[in-house]
Formats: structure tokens, C-alpha cells, sequence
């Protein structure tokens, strides 16, 4: 699943991407792992928290166990976004970042 956030300009009809998310199942489980980018002209703006609630939707409707994400340490502003819609956090050792874990209420 993909979501594209993006915008016309009404004078010159030009379509600039705004942010994109995406949903993937992970395969043998009933699992994805999310990906989410804002461009950096549009962060700080509700637009990353709504796309990943927009997929929380989506797992929830396709019955999915959890969804999984990989997130920078440094990347705090995602931590907060994931925080706020009720992900927990492990360490990753083998990628050194931080597993965002979201587990479905059955």
C-alpha cells in the first residue's frame, strides 16, 4: 500500500510531492513494516502523523498482527509522531536503529 501526499499548483497545474508512506506486509507473518518521508519544506505540519494514521487504518482493516518500523536514533521527530500514536521501541542490533512496534488491539 502507498499513500502520496501531494499538491497542484493552481497557476501552473504542477503537481509537487509532498510526502509519501508506505504499508508492506512482511512475508510468512501477519506483519508490515511502514516507511514514511516528508520533504523538508512540508515537516512540522500534522502531514507525517496523518499518513501514518492513515496506514494504522489500513493494518487494522487488513487485520494485521503489528506494524513494524526502522527509525534513525537521531530522527527524534519521528519518535515523538510514533510515540504519540501509541508505537513502542526496542534497539535493533543489527541495523543500530530503533524498532517502532505497533501491535494491533484484537
Amino acid at each position: 500500500m502507498l499513500l502520496v501526499a501531494d499538491y497542484k499548483d493552481p497557476q501552473t497545474s504542477e503537481h509537487e510531492i509532498l510526502a509519501v508512506a508506505r504499508l508492506s506486509k512482511l512475508h510468512g507473518t501477519n506483519e508490515a513494516e511502514f516507511a514514511l518521508i516528508v520533504s523538508d519544506h512540508y515537516q512540522n505540519q500534522g502531514l507525517g502523523t496523518e499518513l501514518l494514521r492513515q496506514l494504522l487504518e489500513i493494518g487494522k482493516e487488513e487485520q494485521l498482527d503489528a506494524i513494524v518500523g526502522y527509525i534513525l536514533t537521531s530522527n527524534y521527530m519521528m519518535q515523538s509522531i510514533c510515540r504519540k500514536l501509541g508505537f513502542q521501541f526496542q534497539p535493533d542490533r543489527e541495523t543500530g536503529m530503533l524498532k517502532a512496534i505497533f501491535v494491533q488491539a484484537p
